[in-house]
C-alpha cells in the first residue's frame, strides 16, 4: 500500500506491507503542489500516477536501491487543475479530469500529453469523477450532476443523463453492466451503463437535519426537515417517498395536522408554509410569521389552530 503526504510533509511517499503493517520503503517527493490523488498501474507495483493541482507525475519505486523517483507528464502549453485520475488495463493511456470540465488523454509510456475530450464539450463545475469501461469508453461525472459516456475513438459524447448532485464517486459492478453513483447531496444511484439509465437508490438528507416527526396516530411514516427541503419516508424500508424542496431556505421545524391533510413547515424566512402530504404542492403560506425564523410548530387537536416560536 502506498500512501501520500502533503506539504507539511513535504509530500513524502511511504510503502507499507499491508501483511505487517510495516513501512518497507520512504522518501519525500520535493512536490511544490500537494498530491491530491495517486492510483497503482495495474500490471507492476513500481510504479503509480499521481496528480496535484496543476500537474500529472508518474512515481517510480525502485525497491532494489531503495529509492523513488519522479517524472513528469509533459503537457506543452497546457495548463490545467486536476481533480480525478484513471489508468486503462493495459497501463499505456491514462484519464486526468479537470476543473475546466475536460479530461486529458496521456501517454504513460512516453509520458506525454495525447488528446483532449469530449469534443466541444464542457462540464460545468469540473470532471469530478472518471472511469473506463472494458471496450475503452470513457464513464464521467461532473460537479453540476451529470453523467456521461464518451467514446474513446472519437471524443464525441454517445449518451448522457444527470442526477441530483455532484458526482463524488462511482463503483462498477465486475461485468461491467452496472454501476453505482454517489453525489454530494447524499444520493445513491443504480445507473445501467450502456445508455446510463439512471434510478435513485438510496437517499438522505447532506446536512444537518433540525426535526423529525411522525403522524398523529401512525407509524408507518415520518417526515424530517433539513436545509431546503422537507421528506417523508417509509418507516419499514427506511424509503424516501416525498420531497418538498424550497430552495436557498432552511426548513427549522416540521409538523402534520391530525387529520394528515397537511404538512406544515417552519422557514427561516420567518414563513410557514402548508403543503399536500401526498403530491407535495403547496397548500398556503402564512408571510411573516416571525422575523428571525419559525423554530417550533404544535397544532391542535382539532386541526383549527396551531402555534409557533421562534428564536428570541
Amino acid at each position: 500500500m502506498a500512501s501520500l503526504g502533503g506539504q507539511d510533509d513535504k509530500s513524502t511517499l511511504i510503502i507499507w506491507d499491508t501483511e505487517t503493517g510495516k513501512a518497507v520503503l520512504g522518501a519525500p517527493l520535493g512536490q511544490k503542489d500537494t498530491i491530491l490523488k495517486a492510483k497503482y498501474f495495474n500490471k507492476t507495483d513500481e510504479r503509480l500516477l499521481a496528480i496535484t493541482n496543476n500537474s500529472i507525475q508518474i512515481i517510480i519505486i525502485e525497491k532494489a536501491a531503495k529509492k523513488i523517483r519522479t517524472m513528469g507528464i509533459a503537457l506543452g502549453n497546457l495548463k490545467r487543475k486536476f481533480t480525478c485520475l484513471e489508468i486503462d488495463a493495459n497501463d499505456q493511456y491514462a484519464y486526468c479530469g479537470t476543473t475546466t470540465g475536460d479530461f486529458l488523454e496521456v501517454n504513460l509510456e512516453r509520458a506525454i500529453f495525447k488528446r483532449v475530450g469530449p469534443v466541444k464539450t464542457l462540464f460545468s463545475q469540473g470532471v469530478t469523477a472518471i472511469s473506463l469501461l472494458p471496450n475503452g469508453d470513457i464513464v464521467v461525472g461532473s460537479g453540476e450532476g451529470k453523467v456521461a459516456k464518451v467514446s474513446i475513438q472519437t471524443m464525441q459524447l454517445k449518451f448522457q443523463t444527470e442526477v441530483l448532485g455532484g458526482v463524488s464517486s462511482m463503483t462498477f459492478t465486475g461485468d461491467y453492466t452496472h454501476f453505482f453513483l454517489g453525489t454530494n447531496q447524499a444520493n445513491i444511484y443504480w445507473i445501467e451503463a450502456d445508455q446510463l439509465k439512471a434510478e435513485l437508490r438510496n437517499t438522505c438528507h447532506h446536512a444537518k437535519i433540525n426535526d423529525i416527526v411522525f403522524p398523529y396516530n401512525y407509524s408507518d411514516v415520518f417526515a424530517t426537515c433539513s436545509v431546503n427541503d422537507i421528506r417523508i419516508w417509509n418507516a419499514k424500508n427506511r424509503q424516501e417517498l416525498l420531497r418538498i424542496q424550497v430552495p436557498n431556505l432552511e426548513c427549522y421545524c416540521v409538523a402534520f395536522m391530525n387529520d394528515g391533510k397537511s404538512v406544515l413547515g417552519g422557514w427561516n424566512d420567518g414563513k410557514i408554509r402548508s403543503f399536500f402530504p401526498q403530491s407535495g404542492k403547496l397548500m398556503y403560506v402564512i408571510n411573516d410569521a416571525h422575523i428571525h425564523g419559525v423554530t417550533a410548530l404544535a397544532t391542535t387537536s382539532d386541526c383549527t389552530r396551531y402555534f409557533f416560536l421562534t428564536f428570541s
